[in-house]
């Protein structure tokens, strides 16, 4: 019993410190790196909503302004949250935010993709520790248990990821800029929908946001991306923009059918009109 308890504690320092010093295959890793005081002229935060539809290099090269897409699959207000007082945290300096809301004002839980990644760190970083304890639901597990946050999340952080990590295997994603195209035209006859009928009240996350963002000198805009031109968006639109005084909508910017691979996310024709778009619009 001893040496099996002896064998965990020794592999969760393993892992821990593959994740702690390897190449960043995530945008939760790709934070932690980043070099303390380092600027940033302009940071977008977001779900794939972020992630496919905004190019940092175009607004840099047009701009000459340093520009970080930060946008992850299925990143709700919470994970936001969390990446701004990492960045916060790190001391990285922020001139203008910019964060995509949309029917995600209705929600205050967060993601599991960076709740997951989020675990290899959960003992050596207090902003993160202080995160799961909020939404964790095994924290004292992950916390007190040797291995446990490894063995339970395996499809994220397990045997696989922690030896492409140990190897530094470079990801796909590009985190210097963080942009991911989508390729593909969006069916003609394919899904459609809309945005809710209701909305919440409020979102603790907005207000943290903007609290963190008067705190550090940030200024903030939300705005909306755009949605296929079937989709169903002008109720729940006009109630968000109550909410959120410094909101823009571009829901429905993008008319052209072409520039879609589905009714919520552009192809990576539409995400370079979109991020002229936001060059203009935003006054990048």
């Amino acid at each position: 019993m001893i040496s099996i308890i002896l064998l965990l504690c020794l592999l969760d320092l393993l892992y821990t410190e593959v994740y702690k010093n390897a190449f960043p295959r995530n945008k939760t890793q790709y934070i932690l790196s980043l070099d303390e005081n380092e600027k940033l002229d302009y940071v977008f935060l977001g779900s794939s909503r972020v992630e496919n539809f905004v190019i940092s290099s175009e607004i840099e090269n047009q701009t000459g302004r340093r520009t970080l897409n930060l946008g992850t699959q299925g990143a709700k207000l919470d994970d936001m949250t969390i990446f701004l007082r990492l960045l916060v945290e790190n001391k990285v300096k922020i001139e203008r935010l910019f964060v995509q809301v949309d029917y995600i004002y209705n929600f205050e839980s967060n993601s599991d993709i960076v709740r997951s990644q989020s675990l290899p760190y959960i003992r050596n970083n207090s902003v993160i520790k202080d995160y799961l304890k909020r939404v964790d639901a095994d924290f004292h597990k992950n916390y007190y248990i040797p291995f446990y946050r490894y063995v339970t999340n395996d499809y994220r952080i397990g045997f696989r990821e922690v030896i492409a990590s140990a190897i530094d295997k470079k990801s796909n994603i590009n985190f210097e800029d963080g942009f991911v195209p989508l390729n593909g035209i969006m069916r003609r006859n394919g899904v459609v929908g809309g945005l809710p009928k209701t909305i919440a009240e409020s979102n603790k996350n907005i207000i943290e946001i903007d609290a963190i963002c008067k705190a550090n000198n940030i200024e903030v805009t939300y705005f909306c991306a755009p949605f296929c031109s079937g989709y169903k968006t002008s109720s729940y639109i006009l109630k968000l923009k109550r909410k959120l005084p410094n909101f823009v909508d571009f829901s429905k910017a993008i008319p052209e059918h072409s520039l879609f691979q589905n009714c919520s996310h552009l192809n990576e024709e539409g995400a370079l009109v979109f991020t002229n778009l936001l060059i203009k619009r935003l006054n990048l």
